[in-house]
This record gives C-alpha cells, structure tokens and sequence, in this order.
C-alpha cells in the first residue's frame, strides 16, 4: 500500500547511557499545521482503503442498530425521580426529571439543543439532598474540561456557572446552602499540558461569585492529585481521598465549621474508602485484604489506629467490588470469577438476601441514597443490553422497570468461560461469546479483546457496535489478564511497572488458547483494544507479528518514553513506570511499543483510531507509531483515522461512533474474511 510520505528528523536522546531514536517526534505538535495536513493525509488513504459498498453496508446497520432509546438509572430524591435519556435520533442523552414514578418527564438539560453538531455532552451531575438543585458538568468535542452548572430545579433554571471542573468529585451541605468541589487550574494558570492536573477543592456558597470560592485542599500538594470527597449525615466533616494510583490512597478529614484539616488514615499502600451511616464510619479497603473488606469506626473513635477500626465484613475469596447504601440497607458487589453477585446486609452488618443476577451477568450501575429506602440497578450481559430493575420496599420484591431495546435474539448465542494457562503458568480466564452452531474448525473470523490496567474489570457486556459481527458469525472473546483487578489487588498489581510484561504474556495466551482449541487461526484472528488496551494489542503484536492478522488500536499510548510528559499521563507513572529514572527506562524499553519495531517486521494489519482533542491519551502516540510502522518494511496495512471534534470516547456523539465502530468492523471483516 502506498502510504502519506512521512519525514524523518534524526532526533537521538541519551537518557541513563541509552541512545534512543526519536525520528517523528514532530508530529507531537497536534496544532503545527505540517502535522494537521499530515492527518487530513492519512484519514483520505483510511477511507480509500475500505470498499465504499462494504463500509457502507455495515454503517448502515450501526446506524439502524443505535436508533434505540437508551436511558440511565433513576435517582430518587424527596419523591422526584432524575434520570438521563436518550431518544432514536438523538446524539446525547438528556437529563429529565419526574414527580413521582409515573410523572410527566420534564426536560432539565438538553445537550442536543446546545449544541447542533452533537458535541456537547452531559459529563456527571447530581443532586442536592432535597432535591432544591441539580448540579451537572457540560464539556465540548471530547475534550472533558466540563464547566460545572447550578440549577434551581423548582425554576428550572442556570443559577451559576464554575469553568474547568474535569469530572468533578461533589458534595453538598445538608441545608443545601452551598457544596464542596473539585476544580482544575484557570487556563494559564499552569503549562498547558497540565491542565488536567492540580486539581484542589473549593467550597461554592449559593449565590456568590465563585471566583471568591474559598480553596480548603491542594494548597502544597503533589500535581497528579486524585481527589474525591464525600460528606457526613450532618454535615460537619469532609472526607478527602487523595491518590496518586488505583490501589492506594491517603485520606484526610476537614472538620467543616472549624476549618481544620487532619490526617485520618495515611496511605500505608492501600486503600481507603470512606461510607459515612448516622451512627458509624464503613471504611471500605484493601488494607491487608487483596480481595477488599469493609472495616468500621464509631465516630467518636475514627482516628485509632488503623489496626484498631473493627471489621464489619470480612475478605472473601472473591473481590469485594463495591458498597452501596440505602436507608436500611448495604448492598455489596462481588465479583466470582468475573461475575457480578449483590449480597444484602443490614446495618448490623447481617446478611438478609441477595439480589438474583444471571450467569455471566453483570451489575451495570446501582442508584442508592441513604434517606430512601427504594432504590434502582440495572443488569446486563452479551446477550442483552442493561435492563433496569426497580426495589419496591413495601412489597420487597425486584421488578423490572424498563428494558432497552435488543437487536439480536439471546437464544440464538452462547457464551463460555474458558481458562488458561499464561506464560509463567498463572491461571487466566477469558470469555468466548458466538452464535450457536459454530464449528471449531480454525477457520471463524476472531476478534480478543483485552484491557489489563489501571484495576479495570471487564465483565460480560453488551456491545451493540459489534452486533454485525455477532450476527454474520464472527467469534468475540475478552481476556482477563492481569492489570486488572478482576482478582483483587494482586491480580492488579501482578501487571503493572516492572510486571508490566505479564499483561502481555497473558493475551499473547490467550490468542494461543483460541488458535489451539480451534475457534480460530493466525491467518483469521484479530486484537483490539482501547488506550491501554491500545498499549496492549500494539505491544502483543510488535513481540508476537506471526499470531495476529489484524489490530485495532483506538486512542492508545506507544512512546511510552515520553508518555509522562503529555496532560494527565504523569498520573500513571504508578502503573507503567517512571521512565526518568534508570531502573525504570530499562524495564519500558522491553515492551515500548514505538522503541520495538524492527527495521524488517513484517506486523499485522493495523487501523489506528483515535480523536484530535483526545485529553487523556495524546494522539501524538497514534502518528509516531502508525509513522514508524509505515516506514518499516511491511507489506500490510498501517491506518489511521482521526476523529475531529472528538476526545477519548467519553460522550461522542451517536454520528461519530457509528463512523468509527463502522471503519474498524470493515478493517476485521476485510482481513478477517467475514463476508458482509
């Protein structure tokens, strides 16, 4: 294929005694306008490279399979139900409110009227504690940099509005007066691209400026701060959990009317989770549990000695995922085997029940308050989309309250959990998921999935956008390797910095366990996956060339020399490792996919994906690395599409992931051989 001519510059850096070449290191400036045409060049070579009729065919399909009514779990406050919906032809869901379970809907935020490209998206939102005002977070075309809105719901009107609230963490005083926030830097206030660092908590009081908004946390504190906050029953304590990585955290207590912060648990390399009930402290934490526990503290002894908080629930076997709470009961999460199971407790910490959830199911989300007894979740699998179900407390019973849509017949597929063996000989489950009557052959088109980072879990889900391949009888599996934490911590911490290797070991097995037990062969399997899983199926095709056809690798990172130094990535120098110190570049250097990519390789296919304001993952890592791989000797493809007025993922509009999702089906079913 003839590809965009890309220049070479000879930029050679000595870090610790290493030479390392940089030769597109110009193309990190997203905004030179060398690199700009740079990009329109090889998004005309992406297209011209697919059949116009087959793209077409499977765009359409995506497009009729996304016109469904979606929506999200209803929030009851004092008798009014909040919900967020999205109709057939709309590009973003749009926040409601009800009167009452069979109210009429009254539209709240629309960010389909503010916006008529579809690029304005609803980040978060929440609710007072009577319910008197919403507060929601709207950003444009990806970037995540929401402003942060206040709305008298009663009005229904903007009563204030606070600018650069990244995914803030809220918590409003009882009397609703005014609420404690999370807020990045004014623009200028700090380099560019740390815009999404610095992050500090604010104090807004309802009716005043907030440039005025007293800071009370941040002052001194490390840049790559993760904070979140939740308040006591009576509003007198702040709980702040401040990390630097996804398995530990400090965390401190900010007595409100005395203005004085204290050290409550320091980090001790686990973490820490407050839950704050009237009479009790619930301190959800891996602290000497891999596999999570809740501990407990009256209020009037939550500073003794960690060794001294009582346990409420002990560790199991299986991890302890999440904890949520209702006015008379605690729901808890576990996950057995990648599995979702609710078991009930009431406050004395006694079990009373479970909520019924399928095999190979998952909890898709929970909506509890502490004052309400009532409360929502939602359920779903690769076999059906999230169906939510209502707890009716007088009658203690569950009962499904509305169902989205399903384009495929469930009865028609089967899904399998399948273990093997890694490369060092740890266990590693992964699910296959086809339609009945595949013949294990070799022969099926395959796509494995895969993540591995940052204590994500992937459970079962539905994943509309590949609809047209279960349908035409592509295979799909997803790979529990380590990095995640569908284990606990160690499961977590057995695929990070030095043990980064593992993760890819474990996929790189997982594909061998597919291509031996006959679901698929080198010449019919592809791998995906998204910024690290992006890293991942880049770097488990760089060491492993002969056992992939194809990959997909949307928004990922590749210089993983230089990644730190980019937005918000000095965060994740916890999981990948610090490359400015010795020790460090040496292990980074192994796996980096951009430094391993020989002269002569021969990779797979690969499309590229990912969206020009991406403030996560810069796409500097997709140019350098789809630059390098057309440079080297490759007879196969090397695609990359950019998405203009797109970030990460998180709230593109409807449009957009139809084109998307449609280009990388048409790359598998091309260099897979499944016939559209």
């Amino acid at each position: 294929m003839n590809f965009p001519k890309t220049k070479k510059e000879n930029i050679v850096d000595d870090l610790f005694g290493y030479k390392i070449s940089d030769p597109f290191r110009w193309l990190e400036n997203g905004e030179d306008a060398e690199v700009k045409k740079w990009i329109d060049d090889q998004n005309e070579a992406t297209f011209s490279s697919f059949k116009d009729e087959e793209f077409g065919i499977i765009q359409k399909e995506l497009a009729e399979n996304y016109k469904y009514t979606g929506f999200g779990n209803p929030f009851l406050v004092k008798g009014k139900y909040f919900y967020t919906e999205r109709g057939p032809d709309e590009n973003q869901s749009v926040l409601y409110y009800k009167n009452g379970i069979d109210g009429t809907p009254i539209k709240l935020v629309d960010p389909n009227i503010l916006n008529k490209t579809g690029t304005t998206t609803i980040d978060y939102w929440g609710v007072s504690l009577n319910g008197k005002y919403l507060n929601y977070g709207l950003s444009e075309s990806g970037t995540e940099m929401a402003a942060l809105y206040i709305k008298n719901v009663e009005q229904n009107k903007d009563i204030e509005k606070i600018p650069n609230c990244r995914y803030s963490s809220r918590a409003w005083l009882p009397d609703e007066s005014g609420f404690f926030y999370t807020r990045n830097p004014k623009p200028g206030a700090v380099p560019k691209d740390e815009a999404t660092l610095h992050t500090k908590i604010y104090f807004h009081k309802i009716g005043e400026n907030p440039d005025n908004d007293e800071m009370i946390f941040g002052q001194d504190r490390p840049k790559d701060d993760i904070l979140q906050i939740s308040i006591s029953p009576d509003g007198k304590l702040l709980a702040i959990n401040a990390a630097q990585d996804w398995s530990a955290n400090d965390l401190f207590i900010y007595d409100i009317e005395n203005k004085k912060l204290k050290l409550w648990i320091p980090k001790a390399n686990a973490k820490f989770i407050p839950i704050f009930l009237k009479d009790k402290v619930l301190i959800f934490t891996n602290y000497k549990a891999d596999n999570y526990r809740v501990l407990y503290s009256s209020y009037e002894n939550m500073f003794s000695n960690i060794e001294q908080l009582r346990e409420f629930l002990p560790e199991e076997k299986f991890l302890l995922k999440d904890v949520y709470v209702t006015e008379d009961k605690i729901l808890v999460e576990y996950v057995i085997n990648v599995s979702s199971k609710v078991r009930i407790f009431n406050y004395d910490g006694k079990p009373v029940g479970d909520i019924p959830i399928p095999e190979y199911s998952t909890l898709w989300g929970m909506s509890t308050r502490k004052d309400e007894k009532e409360f929502f979740y939602s359920i779903t699998s690769f076999t059906f989309p999230p169906i939510i179900y209502r707890y009716l407390p007088d009658e203690n019973k569950y009962v499904p309250y509305r169902k989205i849509d399903n384009p495929i017949n469930p009865e028609n597929y089967v899904t399998k959990q399948e273990w093997f063996n890694s490369k060092d000989g740890t266990r590693v489950p992964m699910f296959i998921f086809h339609k009945k009557g595949i013949r294990q052959d070799g022969n099926n088109p395959t796509i494995l999935y895969g993540y591995g980072g940052f204590a994500d879990i992937l459970n079962p889900y539905f994943i509309r956008s590949y609809v047209p391949w279960f349908e035409r009888g592509g295979i799909f599996a997803i790979a529990n390797i380590r990095g995640g934490a569908e284990f606990g911590k160690s499961w977590h911490l057995g695929g990070i910095k030095e043990k980064k290797q593992k993760s890819f070991d474990d996929f790189i097995a997982a594909a061998e366990h597919l291509i031996k037990n006959k679901y698929t062969k080198s010449d019919k399997l592809g791998i995906l996956g998204a910024s690290n899983g992006g890293l991942l199926v880049s770097a488990a095709a760089i060491q492993r060339p002969d056992l992939f056809k194809a990959v997909v690798s949307s928004v990922p990172l590749t210089d993983m020399v230089r990644f730190h130094k980019f937005g918000m990535a000095l965060r994740w120098v916890h999981e990948y490792g610090n490359p400015e110190t010795k020790e460090e570049l040496e292990n980074i250097l192994k796996w980096s996919p951009y430094h391993n990519v020989k002269e002569d390789i021969k990779c797979p296919n690969f499309l590229f994906t990912t969206g020009e304001k991406d403030s996560r993952v810069d796409p500097l890592h997709s140019r350098k690395m789809v630059a390098l791989l057309q440079s080297a000797a490759s007879l196969n493809e090397v695609l990359l599409f950019t998405a203009k007025e797109a970030g990460h993922g998180a709230g593109k509009p409807v449009y957009k992931i139809v084109e998307g999702e449609a280009l990388k089906l048409s790359f598998f079913a091309k260099h897979l051989g499944l016939k559209v």
